[in-house]
């Protein structure tokens, strides 16, 4: 029996922007067509300096982003036909570097296909794709999909 093309599909958020509900939108049809499941993954952007960074201010981030991933899941239960249901897992992760956590675990759990938005907030980085969706797609080990 030949594998399916993808199986396991990573939408990647670490901050809320219209090419985030784009990437949101693509994961969901891909994930419906290939009834794979998706894996809807938020890293939250962890300081370099832990003395600034108290263990409350990580739960309100943690929440902040457990609250968004809510509003995700909405939007996804939306997509979703009547005789089609599809699987979504969440996972809320933390990291100095979102590229590189984007990217391990992807390599950790078996992803087959990434879906990035093309810019964060750091335009002048870079002037075509953001730095961490540039990253991603560098460093991935599977195919990234960027959604504009």
């Amino acid at each position: 029996m030949r594998k399916k093309t993808f199986s396991k599909i990573l939408v990647a958020i670490h901050e809320s922007s219209k090419s985030e509900e784009k990437a949101i939108d693509y994961a969901t049809r891909i994930a419906k067509d290939y009834d794979a499941v998706l894996v809807v993954l938020y890293v939250v952007r962890a300081h370099v300096k832990i003395g600034t960074v108290t263990p409350s201010h990580v739960i309100d981030l943690k929440k902040q982003a457990q609250a968004h991933i809510t509003k995700i899941l909405e939007k996804i239960q939306k997509h979703g036909e009547k005789d089609i249901t599809i699987k979504v897992k969440t996972e809320i992760i933390a990291s100095i570097k979102i590229a590189g956590a984007i990217v391990d675990y992807a390599r950790d759990k078996r992803i087959d296909l990434i879906l990035v938005g093309p810019r964060g907030r750091s335009k002048l980085k870079s002037f075509v794709l953001g730095s961490v969706t540039s990253d991603v797609v560098r460093l991935a080990n599977c195919p990234v999909l960027t959604v504009r």
